[in-house]
Formats: C-alpha cells, sequence, structure tokens
C-alpha cells in the first residue's frame, strides 16, 4: 500500500478531512497517532498481544538519549532523532526481519513515506521543519556520524531493556531479540548493554537455582 493510499485510511474518518494545500499540521498529526497505536511486531509472536506501541519504544529512546555522558555528541540532535526515525512506521508498520522483506525495500517504503509525511504534509506549513525531520531520518538511516551511531545504539539498548522486563512479566525466555548485543559500538553504550545482560543473567540464575532445590 503507497503511503498515500494508507493516508486516506486515516483521513477519511475525520469530521473535516483536509483537502488540499495543508494550512495547519492536523492531517500530519492525525497521521503520526498511529505511532501510538501500532504495536511493536516481534512481541506478538511470543504471544505478548498487548505489548509496546512504536511512540512508546521512541518515548524511553528518547529519553536514554538525555543521559548520554558524552559531551562530544550533540545530545539535542540525539532526541530529535530518536522521535523522528521511526516516524515512518506510522504508514508502513513496524517490518521485522521475519517479514522477509530485503532491507533495500524496507528502506524505499520507508523512504517514501518520510518523503510523503514531510514534503507533502509538512512543507507547505514549515519547509524549515520538514528539511529537519527528513535530513534527521537520513541522518539515522545512514548511521555514519557520533549521532546517529549512538542513536542505533540507543534502539538497540532500549529493545534489549523490553526484552528484561518482557520475560521477567511474562515468564518466558525471548533471549532471540538479545543479538542486537552484537552490534553496539559507542564504548559507554557497551557498558550500559553489559550491566543489562548482567542483571539479567543474574536473575535467571536465581530462577533456575530455585527451581532445582
Amino acid at each position: 500500500m503507497s503511503p498515500a493510499a494508507a493516508l486516506n485510511g486515516v483521513l477519511n474518518p475525520l469530521p473535516t478531512p483536509p483537502n488540499g494545500p495543508a494550512a495547519s499540521p492536523i492531517a500530519f498529526l492525525h497521521v503520526i497517532e498511529r505511532l501510538k497505536t501500532n504495536k511493536r511486531e516481534g512481541w506478538k509472536r511470543h504471544g505478548i498481544n498487548h505489548g509496546e506501541s512504536i511512540a512508546d519504544h521512541m518515548y524511553r529512546m528518547s529519553v536514554i538519549t538525555m543521559l548520554c555522558p558524552d559531551p562530544k555528541i550533540q545530545k539535542d540532535k540525539c532526541v530529535k532523532m530518536a522521535i523522528v526515525h521511526d516516524m515512518a512506521e506510522s504508514l508502513v508498520g513496524d517490518i521485522t526481519p521475519l517479514d522477509g522483506i530485503p532491507k533495500p525495500e524496507k528502506h524505499r517504503r520507508e523512504l517514501e513515506t518520510m518523503e510523503y509525511l514531510t514534503k507533502t504534509l509538512l512543507a507547505p506549513i514549515s519547509e524549515s521543519v520538514a528539511g529537519e525531520f527528513m535530513d534527521l531520518w537520513t541522518e539515522y538511516e545512514t548511521g555514519q556520524t557520533p549521532e546517529a551511531v549512538f542513536v542505533k545504539d540507543v534502539d538497540r539498548y532500549e529493545l534489549i531493556l523490553q526484552t528484561i522486563e518482557y520475560e521477567k512479566t511474562h515468564e518466558i525466555d525471548l533471549k532471540e531479540f538479545l543479538h542486537v548485543a552484537e552490534g553496539v559500538k559507542t564504548p559507554f553504550m557497551k557498558e550500559w548493554v553489559a550491566e543489562a545482560l548482567g542483571r539479567r543473567d543474574k536473575t535467571l540464575g536465581i530462577v533456575v537455582g530455585s527451581a532445582n532445590q
């Protein structure tokens, strides 16, 4: 489904769907509301049907970026990047590796969506804001700047934290999600990840020990 077709499904139920050039950000804001309701798909395979939304994930990522201890990394840019990086999923959804969609095709769909959100919905209101959103998304996707590398690591770290939390609350093994730890590059983020995994291993060890008594 193209972004334009998906957009119609979002806007048609509105009492007064916007037509023509936008005079306010209402159309854009109604679209990104879907980030609050679209779920992160990976958890559903394990019976977690009421798991986190895409917006839930991005919110905690944004908070984590604010905790960055490295003064060489532009913290404010990272917060914005965390907010923007999954914005395309408002229309394309959360595409996971098990969906069988090649990375180039995933990127194409998300790029098309971001161009639609920025150039069609936002640019008539503010070209500078539209450009900033697109630049942040592109920088994240390219993954070459210290900020992009850090935010990608935060993405992995947040997933690891959520995995550990769901393992505890749902009493299931979700270790398949923990492989993302191998991709962490930022030195202090490696330490944070190691701490989280160490706490997980200790907790699981206590559980196993109790079961064997």
